[in-house]
């Protein structure tokens, strides 16, 4: 038994000291521009970073950022999977915060960047909370804001963090709460961003090229290759078309759910131009 626990130790040991010699050997990446995907969770990011990817001169990470460097709380870390607004204190950043190690945090992602594109793009939810601080440390940062139906995204939040991650799944006011307090802060901090923009999850999957094409005027660069008819994406656990799934979200829900959702998001929804539902009749 004592041998198992040694072996065990020593395997980790070597695979700290292999990753350290890669951090230490992986040039600093210095690219034209860096571009950050950010948004609620359950939002589309990972599918508008998986379009994104495919134009020539972009290098997008295979996984959120957030997950492969040791310098950012993760949210699954603490308990919290898809809930970074109840510990906001622990994820929020701005240009007067110090702490991260800049330069390895830019090593940890350029391990799994293509450093030889002059745009490297990265996608994380809780980065939503740090753009300020990303602005101030990540040459020429362009921001792309992807928001959501509240109503869709809070039972997306609810559902996908049961049974994995959090027993029974989260309740709905949390859920809603995450996707109002998300957005609020991202829209809050935009004010203090030189290249931000904000894309409705709702264009993206009603007109993907168009919306493609708009964000390479928005960062500069030719216009996106034509995508595939009907090509089927992997995102998450799922393999589909491109295709808005709000509905099928929204249908899940109880008029009990909606009514809590609108008490907790309802100006939210309201600002970014989302209709109230009706819940329980009166």
């Amino acid at each position: 038994m004592q041998g198992t626990r040694i072996r065990a130790v020593l395997r980790e040991s070597t695979g700290n000291l292999w990753r350290e010699l890669k951090i230490a050997f992986t040039p600093v990446p210095k690219p034209k521009k860096w571009v950050f995907i950010v948004g609620c969770y359950n939002s589309g990011t990972t599918l508008l970073a998986e379009l994104m990817g495919r134009h020539p001169d972009i290098s997008a990470m295979p996984t959120e950022g957030h997950f492969v460097t040791d310098q950012f709380v993760k949210d699954f870390d603490i308990g919290l999977p898809r809930m970074w607004v109840d510990r906001e204190d622990l994820f929020r950043l701005t240009e007067s915060d110090s702490g991260p190690d800049v330069i390895r945090i830019k090593k940890e992602w350029g391990m799994r960047l293509d450093l030889s594109k002059p745009v490297l793009l990265e996608k994380s939810p809780p980065n939503s909370a740090r753009t300020r601080w990303l602005q101030k440390h990540f040459e020429n940062a362009h921001f792309i804001g992807l928001v959501r139906n509240g109503y869709a995204v809070a039972e997306g939040i609810s559902r996908k963090g049961n049974p994995k991650h959090i027993k029974d799944g989260w309740p709905i006011d949390r859920s809603a709460r995450q996707w109002a307090r998300g957005n609020e802060v991202l829209d809050q901090d935009s004010e203090y961003l030189k290249h931000f923009t904000w894309v409705k999850y709702e264009d993206l999957t009603g007109n993907p090229q168009s919306t493609l094409d708009q964000l390479a005027e928005f960062l500069g660069l030719q216009p996106f290759p034509a995508l595939p008819e009907d090509e089927a994406f992997r995102i998450h656990e799922r393999k589909d078309s491109v295709k808005d799934l709000n509905a099928v979200s929204i249908e899940k829900l109880t008029a009990e759910q909606i009514d809590t959702i609108n008490e907790i998001a309802g100006d939210c929804l309201e600002r970014f131009g989302y209709e109230r539902l009706g819940g329980r009749q009166t």
